[in-house]
C-alpha cells in the first residue's frame, strides 16, 4: 500500500492533469500537494527527491514507473502518455 494516496508520483500526476500544480514542478510544488492532502506525517525532503528523480530515470528500475522529464535541475514536467483524465 502506497505511502501518500495513491502514492506520491501518482498524486503528482493527478494534480498536474487537474490544473492545480503547474509545470515544471519541483520539491516546493511536491510540498504543495502534501499540504493540499493533509498528509502527516509529512515526507522527508531526501524522499520527495528520491521520487521525483526516479520517476524521471531512465537508468532506474525497470519496475518504477517513468512518470516525468526532467527539464532542468529539480524541474520536471510530466511525460505525454500521463496527460490525460485518467489520473483524475
Amino acid at each position: 500500500m502506497p505511502k501518500y494516496g495513491r502514492g506520491l508520483n501518482r498524486e503528482l500526476v493527478a494534480m498536474v492533469n487537474a490544473g492545480r500544480i503547474r509545470e515544471p514542478f519541483g520539491v516546493r510544488e511536491v510540498r504543495q500537494l502534501i499540504e493540499i492532502k493533509g498528509w502527516t506525517p509529512s515526507p522527508t525532503e531526501n524522499y520527495i527527491n528520491c521520487c521525483l528523480a526516479d520517476g524521471a530515470s531512465e537508468s532506474h528500475s525497470s519496475n518504477y514507473k517513468k512518470y516525468f522529464e526532467s527539464v532542468a535541475d529539480g524541474r520536471y514536467r510530466l511525460r505525454q502518455e500521463f496527460r490525460n483524465g485518467d489520473w483524475l
